[in-house]
Order: C-alpha cells, then structure tokens, then sequence
C-alpha cells in the first residue's frame, strides 16, 4: 500500500520545494509538478510531489491523518 501526505509549499527551488508538513519540513523533488507557487498544497509520495492539490481537500486529508494518529 502506498500513501502520499498533502504539504505546503515554502520555498521553491529549480526542481525542489521546502513542504511544510506540519510538524516536518522537508525538501521534496518537483519535478512532476508543472507551475507550482509557494503556498500550494501538493501531495508527496516517497519524497516526490505527485500533483497539486486545492487548499480545501488538502486540510480535510490532513484533518483525518491527525483523527487517526496523535503524533500527526
């Protein structure tokens, strides 16, 4: 099973962000995104983002993560 976490970009970089995940930051690869901006919510799978993803859907996703696990 695979699973990808919304994050929220800080910084950008020729092909990486910093994506705040809360209580993480980390520098994830770009690459596969076109047209990203700071402030986007983007899914990150093993240390890629996959897409863009809107604020909204990205805070729900985000909320049922910390209902299933304290440390979130």
């Amino acid at each position: 099973m695979c699973i990808a976490i919304p994050g929220k970009v800080l910084e950008i970089y020729k092909y990486e962000a910093l994506v705040d995940f809360g209580k993480i930051q980390k520098r994830v690869n770009t690459s596969l995104i076109e047209d990203i901006q700071i402030n986007d919510y983007i899914l990150v799978h093993a240390g890629y983002g996959v897409e863009k993803m809107n604020e909204q859907e990205a805070l729900d996703t985000l909320s049922v993560f910390k209902m299933l696990c304290d440390d979130f």
